[in-house]
């Protein structure tokens, strides 16, 4: 099978150069070969300028400008395309002029056959390649670790602010159940739960991004997931944009977070649409495709690949040199976040997937998402459960640990307002040392935080589950990575919640524990 067909731009003032040049191409066997001429450094500098090559051979006697001339003007204005530099005579000085100047290679004319010219050019052309893949993946290792540390940082941000939020949503509920609906206050304490919500939004995906979102990964179908969502991805886009979905023949079973992967799904389709504010294409694919080791910084084996193509505005190569970084956008002020994209790369990372994208202006973008492909046969049904009732009550004991005072304050007031019974403790120690002092008080449900001074809530819990096997424990945290909390080790008493969340959240959740058997 003849490969590709390599651009060559032959520079050269004498046609019959020109032609030998030719002859010699078309003895090489196993590789064709496009070969373009410019007679004179003027013609190569415009055509260097408005086309791509693979090669450029240049004659190092081009009138009064020579081919170093044209070679420090390529790599003065950037062009990476490797030269190779032709002389009528070995001339030493000139070589090692050429090679200093950014010479792949230099030939002697009247030396010049198919299998040395064969040979200079592949050298040529596979060395460029492997520097640029080297290239490639130095960028990449950049791009991750100063996505790391931005992670590390919007992960710590996200924490503080998560606490605070939480505090305001309960306080805000508190008060709205005082006055009543019929009470012209309710309307604006209303409205700061619907701000504090959407803060909550915006602290959510900082916490995706930066990896630290606790993850419940399943077995599933990625084209189930994708047909599930057939209906509410058309509801994203406009009227003059059509939607293409084409599965591979296989189910795309995969195991990960199916709330988290929709959510990739959902960011990358509203990226596509506004790329396209005249209309156009959507297309979304499945396939599966095998890594090999060395494909940026995923694990060789099997995937699954998601891939989400427009046909829209396409990007340039600084954009793309950013699309994954928090906060950065392309639209104007007030029209985004700037974290869809950035969402995407912390959830594929998270599921030790791989992110790339492809474009170039005016020719739309194409987004590959890899992940890890599963055997397993069983897999979880996709379903949306249905809302359940809000506010239930109880009478059970809980044990309230929770370091943050407007927290644990609101917090306090709330749940015995629902009736339950209530200890509560700054940390770990206080909770232990309270319990010892009530000896005849044995909590039904343990409420706790999870990161706090003088013991945490994950020790604490099993501290407790030793002397009280049938405790109940509810993790809550507004800051928490798979290192603290790992949902697949939960037994069918133990349950996590993602700070902030309202008080008919934190009820509904309170109540399912504590009527599990």
């Amino acid at each position: 099978m003849v490969s590709e067909a390599l651009r060559i731009l032959l520079v050269d003032d004498d046609e019959d150069d020109y032609l030998i040049t030719e002859d010699h191409l078309l003895d090489i066997e196993g590789q064709s070969f496009q070969l373009d001429w410019a007679p004179d450094y003027f013609s190569a500098l415009d055509i260097i300028s408005r086309q791509e090559h693979d090669v450029y051979l240049i004659d190092y006697r081009l009138g009064k400008e020579t081919g170093l001339d044209l070679l420090r003007w390529a790599v003065a204005s950037g062009y990476k395309t490797p030269f190779i530099l032709l002389t009528g005579q070995g001339d030493h000085q000139v070589d090692l002029a050429a090679m200093e100047a950014g010479a792949a290679d230099f030939l002697v004319k009247g030396q010049i056959d198919a299998q040395l010219l064969e040979r200079s050019i592949r050298y040529a052309v596979e060395r460029h390649r492997a520097e640029e893949a080297r290239q490639r993946l130095e960028e990449e290792l950049r791009q991750s670790q100063k996505m790391e540390a931005i992670g590390h940082m919007a992960g710590g941000i996200a924490h503080d602010f998560n606490n605070v939020l939480t505090a305001v949503l309960s306080f805000a509920g508190l008060a709205k159940r005082q006055i009543g609906e019929d009470h012209p206050a309710y309307g604006r304490l209303e409205g700061i739960e619907e701000a504090s919500l959407r803060g909550a939004e915006l602290t959510r995906q900082l916490l995706t991004f930066a990896r630290r979102q606790v993850t419940v990964p399943r077995v599933f179908s990625l084209n189930e997931l994708i047909l599930n969502m057939d209906k509410f991805l058309r509801r994203l886009i406009t009227a003059d944009i059509e939607l293409v979905t084409l599965p591979m023949s296989e189910s795309g079973r995969i195991k990960a977070d199916p709330a988290q992967i929709e959510q990739v799904l959902v960011n990358l389709v509203v990226n596509a649409r506004d790329a396209m504010p005249n209309g156009g294409t959507l297309t979304i694919r499945t396939t599966r495709k095998k890594l090999n080791k060395g494909f940026g910084d995923v694990a060789q084996g099997n995937y699954v690949c998601l891939i989400v193509s427009d046909t829209g505005m396409g990007m340039s190569k600084e954009v793309l040199s950013h699309i994954f970084e928090p906060f950065y956008t392309t639209k104007a002020p007030g029209k985004g976040t700037g974290l869809g994209l950035a969402t995407c790369y912390g959830i594929v990372k998270q599921h030790e997937g791989h992110i790339s994208v492809e474009s170039k202006p005016g020719e739309g973008a194409e987004f590959q998402v890899f992940l890890p492909a599963v055997n397993a046969e069983k897999t979880i049904d996709l379903t949306r459960p249905q809302n359940e009732a809000a506010a239930p009550v109880g009478d059970e004991l809980i044990l309230l640990v929770e370091d943050e005072p407007a927290v644990r304050q609101s917090l306090s007031e709330f749940l015995r307002k629902q009736g339950y019974e209530l200890i509560t403790a700054v940390n770990g120690e206080d909770a232990l040392q309270q319990l010892n002092a009530q000896k005849d008080s044995q909590p039904d449900l343990l409420l706790t935080d999870m990161v706090m001074p003088q013991l945490g809530g994950a020790p604490l819990a099993k501290t407790l589950k030793k002397k009280m096997p049938d405790l109940k424990a509810l993790f809550i945290s507004g800051y928490a990575d798979e290192s603290v909390v790992q949902p697949d080790a939960f037994d069918p008493h133990t349950a996590y919640l993602q700070k902030p969340f309202t008080l008919d959240t934190l009820a509904r959740e309170i109540r399912q524990l504590l009527d599990k058997e």
